[in-house]
C-alpha cells in the first residue's frame, strides 16, 4: 500500500484543454502551447519528455534514488531518469545507458534539489507518478509541517517548505510561466517582482468547505458494508485526499481561522448525530459543508448575508457566494488595483473611467470609485450585481453602476450594458461603455480559472483602453493572455504574484497592461518585414 498518492493529471489536462480551444487566426500562437506546458509548468525544456515504446510494460514499483530538479505549478517535484526501453528490466530504468532523453517523474512533498528516493505507483505516455519513501537528502529550507495531516490532504502542498522558500519559489513559477506559456523572451517584459504576503501564514481562511460521503447504509440506496453498524454513521469529515477522491478526516484545519475551527467541531458532532438519527438531508451522495467567517461571526447557512469590510468599505453577500478568503491580504491587493488603475498615462492623461469585468459583488469597482469620474461593473451572475448594488447604496458611492452581461459584450456595437442615467453631455439617455473616452479609461480584468476567452479579448483589443490591470488566480492562463495583449499593442509595466494562500500551490498575479499608441503600426511593420525576408 503506498505512502503518499499523486494526483492524476488526466481530468485537469483535458480541463485545461478546454479552456484553450481557442480557432481563430487570432489564437494560432495559442494553439502553439503545449497542453502539458500547463500542467508541467517547471519543465524548462519540453522537448525531454519522450513517449513510452509501444512494448512498453510498466513496473509500477520500481524504487529510484533520484534528485528533484524544481516542483510544477501543482506542486509536484519533477525529477528526470533515462526512458524505460521495451527489452529493460525495471531496476535498469535508472541507468543512464538508453540516451540523452529523460523520462519526468512526478513525487509530492519535496522541495528542488533534494535527494529522495522514491516508489513508482502509475506509468503515464510519457511520465510516471511516485511516492516519496525517504529524504536522502533533505533541503535547508524544509521544515516540519504544523499539521499532522499535511502529506495526506489535499488542501496544503507546501508545509513542509519554509514561508520564504514556498514565496520565491512562486515568484520563479510566474517568470517561467510568462516566458514559456506567454511566449516572452527575458528581455520583453519587467522581472516578475517578488512575491508579497502578509505575517499571517497559518489561521489565515476566512471560508472552507469540508465534504462527507453519504452514511454507507443509506450510499445509493444499498448497503455498501454489510457489516457496517445498524446506525447510519458518517465516515470522514474533511478534504479530498492528494491525487484521490477519498476524503481524509479533518478535526482541525490549520490555515483556517480560529473562529472556523471553534465553529468546525461543533458541525461535525452535530451532522454525525443527525445522520445517526437519520435526519441528515440529501443522504444519498454526500454533500459539502460550509462556514465562513465574517469578522469572527461563522455562518453555514449559504444564502445568509454576511459583512466584511475592506479599506473602510463594508461589503455585504451572501455566505455561499464568492469572495476573496484571505482578509489579511485583501487589503493590499485593492490598494495595489488602485494604484494601477490610477497612475497617469505615459502621455500624462489622467484615469478618469474605470470598467471592472468579471466584478462579482463589485470588490475592485467599488475599492477604486473615489479616484474615478465613473466606475461600471460588469458581471454575469445577476445575483452577485444584485449584491454589488446594495454595496454601493450601503456605503452611499453614487458614481459606480453594475450591470448583468457577459464581459464579451460589453464593448459591441449594440451595447448592452449602460451607465447611469445621462451621459456626460446629459441629455442623451444613458452612457455607453463602448463610449467612454479610451484614452482615460482603464479596465480591471479578474477572471475566473479558465483566463479570458478569445471573444472578450478580440473586443478588448477593438476597444482598447489605455490600460489593463489584470488580477488572476491561474498565472498560467494569465501569460496564455499576456501573449495576445503583448502581440496588439500592450506593453508590460509591472508582474507582481501575491502569496494569498501560504502552504498551498495558489497563486494570484497582478499584471499591468498599457497601450502603447504606434504599437499597432510596429507590429504591421514588423510583419511585412518578416514578409519580405521569407520571400527573399
Amino acid at each position: 500500500m503506498r505512502s503518499i498518492t499523486c494526483l492524476s493529471m488526466t481530468s485537469l489536462v483535458c480541463r485545461i484543454a478546454t479552456s484553450l480551444a481557442f480557432h481563430s487566426p487570432v489564437f494560432s500562437l495559442y494553439r502553439q502551447i503545449n497542453i502539458k506546458s500547463l500542467v508541467f509548468s517547471a519543465i524548462s525544456n519540453e522537448e525531454d519528455l519522450v513517449k513510452v515504446p509501444k512494448k512498453f510494460k510498466p513496473h509500477p514499483f520500481v524504487e529510484l534514488t533520484v534528485t528533484v530538479e524544481s516542483l510544477t505549478n501543482l506542486g509536484f517535484g519533477i525529477a528526470r531518469v533515462p526512458p524505460p526501453a521495451t527489452d529493460v528490466a525495471k531496476e535498469d530504468l535508472a541507468s543512464s545507458e538508453v540516451n540523452d532523453k529523460k523520462w519526468v517523474i512526478f513525487v509530492p512533498n519535496v522541495i528542488p534539489g533534494e535527494s529522495v528516493r522514491v516508489r513508482i505507483y502509475r506509468n503515464h505516455a510519457s511520465y510516471s507518478d511516485a511516492d516519496l519513501l525517504e529524504i536522502l537528502t533533505p533541503s535547508p529550507d524544509r521544515i516540519e509541517p504544523r499539521c499532522s495531516l499535511a502529506t495526506v490532504c489535499g488542501g496544503c502542498q507546501y508545509q513542509h517548505i519554509s514561508i520564504k522558500r514556498q514565496r520565491r519559489m512562486k515568484t520563479e513559477q510566474v517568470q517561467d510561466m510568462f516566458e514559456r506559456i506567454g511566449g516572452l523572451k527575458k528581455d520583453e517584459f519587467p522581472r516578475v517582482l517578488d512575491t508579497i504576503g502578509t505575517d499571517e501564514v497559518f489561521e489565515y481562511r476566512s471560508k472552507i468547505t469540508p465534504h462527507y460521503d453519504a452514511p454507507v447504509k443509506k450510499r445509493d440506496k444499498t448497503i455498501i458494508d454489510p457489516d457496517a453498524p445498524s446506525s447510519l454513521e458518517i465516515g470522514a469529515i474533511g478534504f479530498k485526499e492528494k491525487a484521490s477522491r477519498r476524503i481524509v478526516d479533518v478535526p482541525y484545519c490549520h490555515i483556517a481561522t480560529p473562529a472556523i475551527n471553534n465553529a468546525l467541531e461543533q458541525i461535525r458532532h452535530d451532522k454525525r448525530a443527525e445522520a445517526q438519527e437519520g435526519r441528515l438531508k440529501k443522504p444519498k451522495k454526500g454533500a459539502t459543508l460550509l462556514l465562513r467567517d465574517a469578522d469572527g461571526i461563522v455562518e453555514t447557512n449559504h444564502t445568509k448575508y454576511v459583512d466584511t469590510v475592506v479599506n473602510g468599505i463594508t461589503f455585504r453577500f451572501q455566505a455561499g457566494n464568492f469572495f476573496q478568503n484571505n482578509p489579511y491580504m485583501l487589503p493590499h491587493m485593492v490598494d495595489l488595483v488602485v494604484n494601477a488603475a490610477t497612475r497617469l498615462s505615459a502621455s500624462g492623461a489622467k484615469m478618469t473611467h474605470l470598467i471592472d469585468c468579471y466584478c462579482g459583488s463589485g470588490l475592485f469597482a467599488l475599492g477604486s470609485s473615489s479616484y474615478f469620474d465613473v466606475c461600471v461593473g460588469i458581471e454575469v451572475n445577476s445575483k452577485a450585481v444584485e449584491e454589488a448594488k446594495s454595496n454601493a447604496a450601503l456605503n452611499g458611492i453614487k458614481n459606480c453602476d453594475f450591470v448583468s452581461a457577459s464581459s464579451e459584450e460589453i464593448f459591441k456595437s449594440k451595447d448592452p450594458v449602460k451607465v447611469g442615467d445621462v451621459d456626460e453631455d446629459n441629455n442623451n439617455g444613458p452612457l455607453l461603455v463602448k463610449d467612454f473616452p479610451r484614452d482615460n479609461t482603464v479596465v480591471v480584468v479578474d477572471p475566473p480559472r479558465k483566463g479570458c476567452s478569445e471573444e472578450f479579448l478580440e473586443q478588448l483589443d477593438a476597444f482598447r483602453p489605455a490600460r489593463v490591470v489584470y488580477m488572476s488566480c491561474d498565472p498560467a492562463t494569465q501569460a496564455r493572455d499576456t501573449a495576445f495583449l503583448v502581440t496588439h499593442g500592450y506593453t508590460i509595466v509591472s508582474i507582481q504574484p501575491f502569496d494569498l494562500f501560504p502552504q498551498t500551490r495558489h497563486i494570484e498575479c497582478l499584471a499591468v497592461f498599457d497601450r502603447v499608441d504606434n504599437a499597432i503600426e510596429k507590429v504591421e511593420e514588423k510583419r511585412w518585414n518578416a514578409n519580405l525576408s521569407h520571400l527573399n
